[in-house]
Protein backbone atom coordinates (compact mmCIF):
# COMPACT_ATOMS: atom_id res chain seq x y z
CA UNK A 1 0.00 0.00 0.00
CA UNK A 2 2.80 2.20 0.45
CA UNK A 3 3.97 2.10 -2.92
CA UNK A 4 0.72 3.11 -4.39
CA UNK A 5 0.74 6.51 -2.83
CA UNK A 6 4.40 6.73 -4.03
CA UNK A 7 3.43 6.53 -7.41
CA UNK A 8 2.80 8.99 -9.70
CA UNK A 9 0.03 7.96 -12.27
CA UNK A 10 -2.73 9.98 -11.38
CA UNK A 11 -5.19 7.57 -12.46
CA UNK A 12 -4.92 5.33 -9.63
CA UNK A 13 -4.88 7.53 -7.41
CA UNK A 14 -8.28 8.72 -8.58
CA UNK A 15 -9.50 5.55 -8.93
CA UNK A 16 -8.39 4.69 -5.15
CA UNK A 17 -10.16 7.71 -4.51
CA UNK A 18 -13.55 6.76 -6.05
CA UNK A 19 -13.33 3.29 -4.41
CA UNK A 20 -12.52 4.81 -1.20
CA UNK A 21 -15.83 7.05 -1.38
CA UNK A 22 -17.74 4.37 -2.84
CA UNK A 23 -16.92 2.07 0.56
CA UNK A 24 -17.92 4.94 2.62
CA UNK A 25 -20.78 5.61 0.80
CA UNK A 26 -22.02 1.77 0.97
CA UNK A 27 -21.07 2.10 4.92
CA UNK A 28 -23.46 5.03 5.21
CA UNK A 29 -25.99 3.28 3.02
CA UNK A 30 -26.00 -0.02 5.27
CA UNK A 31 -25.18 1.99 9.07
CA UNK A 32 -28.26 2.14 11.50
CA UNK A 33 -28.86 5.72 9.31
CA UNK A 34 -30.07 6.03 5.99
CA UNK A 35 -28.03 6.92 3.33
CA UNK A 36 -28.62 11.34 3.80
CA UNK A 37 -28.16 10.69 7.39
CA UNK A 38 -24.77 8.43 7.02
CA UNK A 39 -23.37 10.24 4.25
CA UNK A 40 -23.31 13.93 6.70
CA UNK A 41 -21.76 11.83 9.51
CA UNK A 42 -19.20 10.51 7.02
CA UNK A 43 -18.56 13.75 5.69
CA UNK A 44 -18.19 15.37 9.30
CA UNK A 45 -16.09 12.38 10.10
CA UNK A 46 -13.48 13.28 6.92
CA UNK A 47 -13.29 16.78 7.20
CA UNK A 48 -12.60 16.28 11.34
CA UNK A 49 -9.77 14.09 10.05
CA UNK A 50 -8.31 16.29 7.56
CA UNK A 51 -8.13 19.10 9.75
CA UNK A 52 -6.09 17.66 12.06
CA UNK A 53 -3.05 18.67 9.80
CA UNK A 54 -3.97 22.64 10.92
CA UNK A 55 -3.22 21.90 14.76
CA UNK A 56 -0.09 19.53 13.99
CA UNK A 57 1.69 22.16 11.68
CA UNK A 58 0.87 25.00 14.24
CA UNK A 59 2.33 22.49 17.17
CA UNK A 60 5.12 21.31 15.06
CA UNK A 61 6.22 24.75 14.52
CA UNK A 62 5.83 25.82 18.03
CA UNK A 63 7.61 23.03 19.05
CA UNK A 64 10.39 23.55 16.10
CA UNK A 65 9.98 19.98 15.31
CA UNK A 66 12.25 19.00 12.21
CA UNK A 67 10.31 15.84 10.76
CA UNK A 68 9.63 17.18 7.08
CA UNK A 69 8.82 13.72 5.65
CA UNK A 70 5.80 13.17 8.14
CA UNK A 71 4.46 16.08 7.25
CA UNK A 72 4.92 16.28 3.91
CA UNK A 73 3.03 12.85 3.68
CA UNK A 74 0.03 14.46 6.59
CA UNK A 75 -0.21 17.52 4.04
CA UNK A 76 -0.93 14.49 1.27
CA UNK A 77 -3.35 12.74 3.65
CA UNK A 78 -5.21 16.02 4.41
CA UNK A 79 -5.31 16.88 1.07
CA UNK A 80 -6.80 13.10 -0.28
CA UNK A 81 -9.56 13.37 2.75
CA UNK A 82 -10.60 16.76 1.89
CA UNK A 83 -11.13 15.65 -1.54
CA UNK A 84 -13.06 12.68 -0.24
CA UNK A 85 -14.73 14.81 2.37
CA UNK A 86 -16.52 17.33 -0.22
CA UNK A 87 -17.19 14.26 -2.55
CA UNK A 88 -19.21 13.14 0.19
CA UNK A 89 -20.49 16.36 1.33
CA UNK A 90 -21.62 16.74 -2.20
CA UNK A 91 -23.51 13.05 -1.96
CA UNK A 92 -25.03 14.77 0.89
CA UNK A 93 -26.54 17.43 -0.31
CA UNK A 94 -27.85 15.63 -3.25
CA UNK A 95 -29.88 12.87 -1.38
CA UNK A 96 -30.86 15.80 2.00
CA UNK A 97 -33.03 17.36 -0.67
CA UNK A 98 -32.80 20.45 1.71
CA UNK A 99 -32.96 23.76 0.37
CA UNK A 100 -31.28 26.18 2.62
CA UNK A 101 -29.34 29.36 1.68
CA UNK A 102 -26.68 28.87 4.26
CA UNK A 103 -25.88 25.13 3.46
CA UNK A 104 -25.63 25.94 -0.33
CA UNK A 105 -22.84 28.68 1.16
CA UNK A 106 -21.00 26.16 2.92
CA UNK A 107 -21.12 23.87 0.27
CA UNK A 108 -19.63 27.00 -2.19
CA UNK A 109 -17.35 27.53 0.62
CA UNK A 110 -16.33 24.37 1.23
CA UNK A 111 -15.77 23.88 -2.90
CA UNK A 112 -13.81 27.27 -2.69
CA UNK A 113 -11.48 25.75 -0.40
CA UNK A 114 -10.63 22.29 -1.71
CA UNK A 115 -10.34 23.17 -5.06
CA UNK A 116 -7.68 26.15 -3.91
CA UNK A 117 -5.74 23.27 -1.77
CA UNK A 118 -5.96 20.76 -4.78
CA UNK A 119 -4.78 24.23 -6.97
CA UNK A 120 -1.36 24.32 -4.58
CA UNK A 121 -0.26 20.88 -5.74
CA UNK A 122 0.57 21.62 -8.84
CA UNK A 123 3.72 23.52 -10.11
CA UNK A 124 2.92 27.36 -10.42
CA UNK A 125 5.22 30.57 -10.52
CA UNK A 126 6.07 31.95 -7.02
CA UNK A 127 3.71 35.11 -7.28
CA UNK A 128 0.25 32.98 -8.45
CA UNK A 129 0.96 30.28 -5.68
CA UNK A 130 1.79 33.00 -2.95
CA UNK A 131 -1.60 34.23 -3.88
CA UNK A 132 -3.65 30.80 -3.96
CA UNK A 133 -2.02 30.01 -0.36
CA UNK A 134 -2.74 32.88 0.90
CA UNK A 135 -6.61 32.48 -0.23
CA UNK A 136 -6.66 28.89 0.34
CA UNK A 137 -5.42 29.46 4.13
CA UNK A 138 -7.30 32.55 5.37
CA UNK A 139 -8.77 31.61 8.78
CA UNK A 140 -12.07 33.79 8.11
CA UNK A 141 -12.90 31.58 5.04
CA UNK A 142 -12.82 28.51 7.93
CA UNK A 143 -14.85 30.25 10.19
CA UNK A 144 -17.30 31.64 7.65
CA UNK A 145 -17.77 27.43 6.56
CA UNK A 146 -18.05 26.30 9.95
CA UNK A 147 -20.78 29.34 10.52
CA UNK A 148 -22.52 28.67 7.50
CA UNK A 149 -22.84 24.50 8.04
CA UNK A 150 -23.64 25.20 12.18
CA UNK A 151 -26.59 27.86 11.20
CA UNK A 152 -27.56 26.08 8.19
CA UNK A 153 -28.24 22.63 10.22
CA UNK A 154 -30.02 25.09 13.13
CA UNK A 155 -27.31 24.29 15.73
CA UNK A 156 -27.91 27.75 16.96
Amino acid sequence: MKAVFKTSDMRLKVILLIAFVVFCVLFAFWSDYNLATGSGNLCMLLFIAAQSYLPAKHLRLWFMLKDDIFFAKFLRVHCWLNVAGFIAMCIHCYVTHWHNNWLWVGLIIMGWLTFGGAILRFKYPPNVRKGLYFLHTQMFMFIALCFALLKGHYVF
